[in-house]
């Protein structure tokens, strides 16, 4: 029960760590207001791009998890001492707005807090199990007794002589292990507890963000939307749907892959078409591509194709086709990536876990 109290606290966590990372953009987030929503969003996926950076020449160089521990309890350090020296002013700016909302948009915030929390408490303790999700936990669990990365296979233990590259560029498990090495939470209470209710806050936070652009901040339709787009998770689990991975798939990462970063997307698009040329939003959807590899290799495919049924569109409506580049620019890393699984599929290379 205390493991499950203090996993739940980590949740909390989460949100600040993002919040933590998303503060260091904050030299390069132009004439935009400080927003905590935006600043969390665009902090998720600075944070994987950057555990991603220091996990992979890990794992090239076989080294134990414990040295990857080490390496990104210091980064997270660091991380906090940067964005408090970058966006401090940005904070208190932040905290002073904040202080000045009305008592109705307390009360707006509270029901969406409300409204969240009830659907995290469904999700953490409904029953789960599919392979994926048992792959993603024990792969925690395996890192963490072996003191190793991807080198052994999570369905049997069984040493493996190369790396499955479908795994390796995704380390979403790895970071889970991490964590759990560091805080001491057992592997399972992480991922059903803390990362599924991460998912979930982290899905109604893009939801809400979506809801803001569409109904122009009119807190009684955007509740509506959240409350709706509830409804809808919860009666529309069928293997076609995002809706399955948040209510039944929680502590993968395709959850996050599906209801966070390609409604993401859809918020960026929106934000575009307001000005095709912010920087800003551009930067972010480069840095969403960057991210979501990490979650899901599934990324590597879905985003190049979600960006150009968007990004396609808006260069026909706003007649801008200089925009078109640019989301090329973006997919790059995704397609890359992409290309490199399909040459290790055929046969054209392989990564070992051992020197040779």
């Amino acid at each position: 029960m205390l493991q499950a109290g203090i996993a739940s606290i980590m949740i909390f966590f989460n949100f600040i760590l993002y919040f933590v990372f998303g503060s260091l953009l904050a030299p390069v987030s132009g004439k935009k207001e400080f927003s905590v929503t935006r600043t969390v969003f665009a902090g998720f996926f600075l944070y994987y791009t950057v555990f991603t950076a220091f996990c992979i020449p890990a794992m090239l160089k076989w080294k134990p998890l414990s040295y990857l521990a080490g390496i990104w309890a210091a980064v997270m350090v660091a991380a906090f001492a940067a964005a408090a020296a970058l966006a401090f002013r940005k904070w208190k700016a932040a905290v002073r707005r904040i202080r000045k909302y009305d008592p109705g948009h307390w009360g707006f915030l509270a029901g969406v807090f409300i409204l969240s929390a009830v659907q995290a408490f469904i999700i953490i303790y409904n029953y789960q199990f599919t392979l994926d999700a048992a792959y993603y936990v024990a792969n925690v669990a395996t890192s963490l007794q072996t003191d190793s990365m991807n080198i052994y296979d999570p369905y049997t233990g069984n040493w493996q002589d190369h790396f499955q590259m479908r795994y390796f560029f995704s380390d979403f498990s790895i970071n889970d292990a991490v964590l759990c090495s560091l805080f001491r939470i057992p592997p399972l209470v992480w991922c059903k507890t803390t990362m599924a209710g991460t998912a979930v806050f982290l899905t109604n936070m893009v939801s809400y963000m979506i809801g803001n652009k569409l109904f122009g901040g009119e807190r009684k339709k955007v509740f509506l939307f959240l409350l709706f787009t509830e409804i809808m998770n919860f009666f529309f689990i069928t293997i076609y749907t995002t809706s399955e991975f948040l209510v039944v798939r929680t502590c993968e990462g395709k959850c996050l892959l599906a209801n966070v970063v390609l409604p993401g997307i859809l918020y960026l698009y929106l934000d575009l078409t307001e000005n095709t040329r912010d920087r800003n939003s551009w930067l972010l959807l480069l840095l969403v591509c960057l991210g979501s590899s990490a979650l899901s290799s599934s990324s590597n495919m879905l985003i190049p194709a979600s960006i150009g049924v968007t990004i396609l569109p808006l260069a026909v409506v706003k007649k801008d086709w200089r925009v078109v580049p640019k989301a090329i620019g973006c997919m790059v890393p995704c397609v890359l990536l992409m290309l490199a699984y399909v040459a290790y599929v055929k046969g054209l290379y392989v990564i070992y876990t051992y020197p040779r």
